[in-house]
């Protein structure tokens, strides 16, 4: 996985990833267009457009880093901003299992991320530099990222929900870098409740002053949100108000392990982060596991694994299964904070 550092201005630093990146945008947006037929490209420029005015309103940096990204690939802005609007098209599952948890030490989140296993190939880390705020995601080359963790000690983890969906909205991508824009959970919360959202999310989110919640997102129901010492979360809404709104059926269909996936989650201790690593790590059920590997039923695979510690604001990085690859440890500077 590529890890990359960003410096400068917002606009500098789309430009930065979008020259150093080049080859793995181009191709990230072929494949797009590929996978579209003219109708559903126009469909989708169309919604890409009412949302990213709303985006250039809120989140002008967030703006400038596009606009840096499509000068730097000679790409429409528009068709740039759709490659973190994958809603707005076919979308890919990727079924997930996250975690959450408390401990004198501070506050750890993190998850195994998984997709099918091409989707490796895509994956960056990029270090965003900001003299402000400064953060780290995990993302797909030229997209806003997965997951994140900040200079503040705010960050997040996030599991797909298959409930309702909206054609109005903000997508979700856009939505999580708002989040990693913040410095608490209770921001973080505030921001994906004044945000339409197009799908259901889960989100597990944890900051340095010791908050841990989970939060469930279904786009007619809104924001379910739990504090919990302890969270244990795979692909199906566990809040009362969003699980009345999960399609049961499609659910087994795209994520017929989850439910097993959460069972073994629950078999497990977790209290400390050697728990949490060994629950990453855990083959239950194989090839269909926390650690999953792909399967006739289900053919995704844990293509990247990550654990944040809050306190620390620190990242352990691991690209593809972590019972086979080690983790990498990364800690954000900041020093300019202080």
């Amino acid at each position: 996985m590529p890890f990359i550092r960003l410096t400068g201005s917002p606009s500098e630093r789309g430009r930065q990833q979008g020259s150093l990146l080049l080859r793995l945008i181009l191709e990230g947006f072929a494949r797009l267009r590929r996978s579209t037929t003219p109708e559903q490209w126009h469909r989708a420029k169309s919604m890409g457009a009412k949302s990213f005015a709303r985006l250039r309103a809120v989140a002008p940096d967030l703006t400038a880093e596009l606009e840096g990204l499509a000068e730097a690939t000679r790409l429409d802005i528009l068709d740039v901003y759709l490659l973190s609007c994958f809603e707005y098209f076919d979308e890919g599952q990727t079924g997930c299992t996250s975690v959450g948890l408390q401990t004198i030490d501070g506050i750890f989140v993190a998850q195994n991320w998984d997709a099918p296993a091409c989707r490796s190939e895509e994956l960056v880390t990029l270090v965003h530099e900001d003299p402000e705020r400064p953060f780290v995601t995990i993302a797909s080359a030229g997209t806003l990222g997965w997951v994140g963790l900040n200079g503040a000690g705010l960050a997040f983890v996030n599991n797909d929900l298959i409930v309702d969906k909206s054609h109005e909205g903000m997508p979700s991508l856009a939505i999580r870098r708002l989040m990693l824009a913040t410095g608490s959970v209770d921001e973080a919360l505030e921001v994906l409740r004044t945000n339409d959202h197009l799908a259901g999310r889960c989100f597990v989110i944890g900051d340095a002053t010791g908050s841990l919640s989970a939060a469930e997102v279904s786009p007619s129901a809104g924001i379910a949100d739990a504090a919990c010492p302890v969270i244990r979360h795979t692909n199906h809404p566990l809040l009362p108000a969003i699980a009345v709104w999960e399609d049961i059926e499609a659910a087994a269909q795209f994520y017929p392990s989850s439910r097993e996936r959460l069972r073994a989650a629950y078999r497990l201790p977790l209290e400390s982060t050697q728990d949490i690593e060994a629950l990453l790590r855990d083959r239950t059920g194989a090839p269909d596991a926390i650690c999953k590997s792909a399967s006739q039923r289900e053919d995704t695979e844990t293509v990247f694994s990550v654990i944040f510690d809050c306190r620390r604001r620190e990242a352990m990085i691991a690209l593809g299964r972590p019972d086979r690859a080690p983790y990498q440890r990364f800690r954000l500077d900041v020093r300019a904070l202080a």
